[in-house]
Parts: C-alpha cells; sequence; structure tokens
C-alpha cells in the first residue's frame, strides 16, 4: 500500500464556540503537524466526563468560529480556497492565514500570502500594476484585521502597503471604525503616527508642481501660471490628495498637459515627481515605525518565510 494516500476512517469533532465539525482525523494529520501531535494525546480515561458526538470525543478550539469554517473548508474542499487568479472573500484569506499558520499548515500559509500580496503590494512597481479601489481599501475594521494578521503571522513586509492604504483615509475615520479600539496600541501609534507623516510629506509628494521653470521653456509665464493654479487646486482639495499621493499626481499632470504647460517643462515636472514616488515609497516602512532597515529587511523576511 502506498501510505501517503491510505487513510484511515477515524472522524474527529471540533467545536469552536457553539460551531462544529466533523471532519477525518487522518487528512488533517496529514496538512496540519499541530493536529498530528493533537491526535496523539492520551485518551480520557474511560467514565470521564467529556463531551461527545455519536460516540466521538469533541475537541474544544478557542477560534473564531468563521475561520475555523474557513480554513477547514480549504483544506477539505480543493474548490474553496483556490490559488491565484481566483480572487476569495478578503475574510476568507485572512482567516485561513491566521489558522495555517497556528496549526502549521504550510501550503495553505503561503497561498493565503500571495493572495494578500495581490493585494498589498511590498515594491512600487508592483503597486503601479495593483487593481485600486477594492472595498476593503476603505474599509478600516477591515484593514485592522489585515494589521493583526500580519503582526500575527510575521508577514511585515506587507505592513507599509496596509497602513498606506488604511491612512489615505481621514483620522476621523480610523479612529472611529469598529475595532479600532481592540487594536493593539502599537498598531494605534503606527496609524497615528504614520498618518501625520503622509501628511507632512505633502509638500515633497507635489514639488513637481514648483520646479523651476526650464531655462529653455516656451512660454515662462503660462508654464508658471497652470502649475499655481493646479498647486492652489490641490491644496484647497486637501483631504482628497491625501488620499492617493501616489496616483494623484498623474492626474495633475494631465491636466497640466492638456492647459498647455511646454513639453521642456513637461519633462521636468514628470521628472520630480517620479523621483518624489519613489522616495516617498521608500520611507514608507519608517513613516510606521517598522523595526526593520528598509524594505530590505522586509524583502529578505518575505524570502525566508516562503522559502525558508
Amino acid at each position: 500500500k502506498f501510505e501517503p494516500l491510505w487513510f484511515s476512517l477515524d472522524a474527529v469533532v471540533l467545536r469552536a464556540d457553539t460551531r462544529i465539525f466533523r471532519v477525518f482525523a487522518a487528512i488533517l494529520k496529514a496538512q496540519s503537524s499541530v493536529f498530528a501531535d493533537m491526535f496523539t494525546f492520551p485518551q480520557p480515561a474511560a467514565g470521564a466526563e467529556i463531551e461527545t458526538m455519536d460516540g466521538i470525543p469533541v475537541i474544544k478550539l478557542h477560534e473564531n468560529p468563521d475561520d475555523l469554517q474557513f480554513f477547514l473548508r480549504a483544506i477539505f474542499d480543493s474548490s474553496f480556497f483556490m490559488p491565484l487568479p481566483a480572487k476569495p472573500e478578503f475574510e476568507h484569506i485572512v482567516g485561513i492565514l491566521r489558522l495555517s499558520h497556528k496549526y502549521d499548515v504550510p501550503y495553505l500559509r503561503r497561498r493565503a500570502l500571495e493572495h494578500l500580496e495581490s493585494i498589498y503590494p511590498s515594491s512600487l512597481a508592483e503597486y503601479d500594476s495593483t487593481p485600486k479601489g477594492s472595498s476593503h481599501y476603505q474599509n478600516p475594521s477591515a484593514a485592522f484585521a489585515m494589521l493583526e494578521v500580519c503582526v500575527e503571522v510575521g508577514a511585515l513586509w506587507l505592513l507599509p502597503a496596509a497602513y498606506h492604504y488604511l491612512c489615505q483615509l481621514p483620522i476621523s475615520s480610523i479612529i472611529s471604525a469598529p475595532g479600532w479600539n481592540s487594536l493593539a496600541e502599537k498598531e494605534r501609534t503606527a496609524c497615528l503616527v504614520g498618518h501625520s507623516a503622509q501628511i507632512q510629506y505633502f509638500p515633497e509628494m507635489h514639488s513637481y508642481l514648483s520646479v523651476e521653470t526650464n531655462e529653455d521653456c516656451e512660454d515662462p509665464m503660462e508654464c508658471n501660471q497652470v502649475r499655481l493654479e493646479i498647486a492652489r487646486d490641490s491644496l484647497q482639495d486637501f483631504d482628497k490628495s491625501m488620499m492617493a499621493p501616489l496616483d494623484l499626481g498623474e492626474y495633475h499632470l494631465d491636466e497640466m498637459h492638456n492647459s498647455g504647460v511646454c513639453k521642456r517643462c513637461m519633462k521636468d515636472s514628470r521628472s520630480t515627481y517620479s523621483i518624489e514616488r519613489y522616495v516617498f515609497w521608500d520611507q514608507l516602512p519608517a513613516m510606521f515605525g517598522l523595526p526593520v532597515q528598509g524594505w530590505v529587511d522586509l524583502h529578505e523576511m518575505r524570502q525566508v518565510a516562503f522559502w525558508g
């Protein structure tokens, strides 16, 4: 017989709060070293008062019932949590990541991380190719769950983008959202400090609107006037400008081009904007107080997490 595909028919009943699950123990043991160890514990003595169902002892797990349901379905239903390019529900990804890490199911942990990486980039090139506008970007409570699970499983390379997206929202929307008070103090502090840091970087991110007039400018008065008007509008609509610090510049540059700014001044502004975007992205880990030297350390963490 081929041992890896020779399963016993013994079942196990798991309980999380009031929700119960009956699954094949052998498959669970094959996928999870933690459950494999758990099932080797001595059985309760005869006559001991334990909860049973269909004659099977019930194992109580102190987990969120939804998370456990997502986790078990991912193990026993191969169509439930498909790899990329599938797009599972955000709460499914978070729940499965948390429990696959806790119960040591490496392939599910890696798959969940890959799904999150498709949402939360770790390089500016990935950021530029990541579709924007997902609903959880505007959902502080979902962002809090993301921060918590990344800290819990050590996926720190996902945190800069997660914090960045969250802190594009007004601070009042963040601190009044459900889950803020239960967020760890360290993460709340990072949100507050990072939100302020992004605001303080506003002048640098808009320096493309105040570059010196090119010496070969075709119409210095016109070019300066257009850039001045765009800068004034950006200040008047400050909240909108801060909601997309890495993206709004493209809109402004298009506006400059359409308003008649000459080719030489456009080239200078585009170059300045490109540089400032890279500088801003490079500083994200420090803005949010991550305990690393920068993106290089975070990328090394990712390499170890995926490949050891």
